[in-house]
């Protein structure tokens, strides 16, 4: 049996750091948007052992990759079953280390599309269980097109989905270490006046405009700092009409919101004559079911 499928990257239209927890993450709260950027991922099942492959030889094949995580992760929940071994192929196009969540959505691919594939039964609370384990952004990917993260960013509240906007992505072609990044982070001197409430109210309102000019993201400076070409690309995202733009995550990937698509559409034509950069053209994505095929959706962690 084989089950194709794509899983989305996602954007951080707000993120606001607190303070570090005892047990080393931070405390957060984070609004997360899904982007139609995917990577593909094909699973079939095999007699035994997890085997990856994939187009992009940088890609680690080992288990320090989250798909091959989450995979052994389900085989260690069933241990008296000896028949859970799978074939994981990945086409790759979100960027490693580019702030996008592409190693978390492929981590919550793999759980989702395996109980299906292992007839599991899972249901949504304990794939969300699962999903925790494997990182902070792994349960979005299972959860809402669109979400708060609260905590390290694992617990997720939905939002209702804000009339679709385009996103162009610009990824600097360099990643950037999420451990430095926080690891920089001085939040004695993070500006407190911006925060996620007043996001959420203009996302609610679909108001791209403001929502654009009220983006803040508290690892920013940090990544500015180490990488001004991140500054450039933001001022050259703006320049070409874009309301907003930010840094996603903790980088390397900076996006601009836009509310016409031609402006958008304008604006990737002039970024690619402009520097050594990848872009993307996307719009959010309102609905998982976008990306999941429908036997995948009609799974008890789906509430079918």
């Amino acid at each position: 049996m084989k089950l194709a499928f794509r899983t989305p990257a996602k954007i951080n239209l707000g993120l606001q750091v607190f303070r570090k927890r005892e047990d080393g993450y931070h405390e957060l709260e984070t609004l997360l948007q899904m982007v139609s950027l995917y990577d593909d991922m094909e699973l079939e099942s095999r007699p035994q052992g997890i085997e990856l492959e994939c187009d992009v030889a940088e890609i680690p094949r080992d288990g320090s990759n989250l798909a091959i995580k989450a995979a052994r992760l389900l085989q260690k929940t069933y241990p008296d079953r000896r028949d859970l071994g799978a074939r994981i192929r990945l086409t790759k196009r979100i960027p490693a280390g580019g702030g996008l969540g592409g190693g978390s959505g492929n981590a919550a691919g793999a759980l989702l599309g395996l109980n299906v594939l292992w007839d599991l039964g899972l249901d949504r609370e304990k794939l969300l269980s699962l999903a925790a384990q494997l990182g902070s952004d792994v349960p979005f990917f299972l959860f809402a097109a669109s979400a708060l993260g609260r905590g390290r960013g694992e617990r997720l509240y939905p939002l209702q989905p804000a009339k679709k906007f385009n996103v162009v992505l610009v990824n600097p072609r360099f990643p950037i270490a999420t451990s430095w990044v926080y690891g920089s982070l001085k939040l004695e001197l993070t500006k407190r006046e911006n925060n996620i409430s007043i996001l959420r109210q203009f996302y609610s309102k679909s108001d791209v405009a403001r929502l654009g000019a009220h983006l803040h993201n508290d690892l920013e400076p940090v990544v500015l700092q180490g990488y001004p070409v991140i500054q450039v690309i933001k001022d050259r995202l703006r320049s070409l009409g874009a309301k907003g733009s930010l840094l996603s995550g903790s980088g390397s990937t900076v996006f601009g919101v836009f509310d016409d698509p031609g402006v958008a559409e304008n604006a990737c034509s002039q970024l690619s004559k402009q520097g050594n950069w990848d872009l993307f053209f996307t719009e959010t994505i309102d609905n998982l079911a976008e990306f999941f095929p429908e036997e995948m959706l009609n799974y008890p962690q789906f509430g079918a």
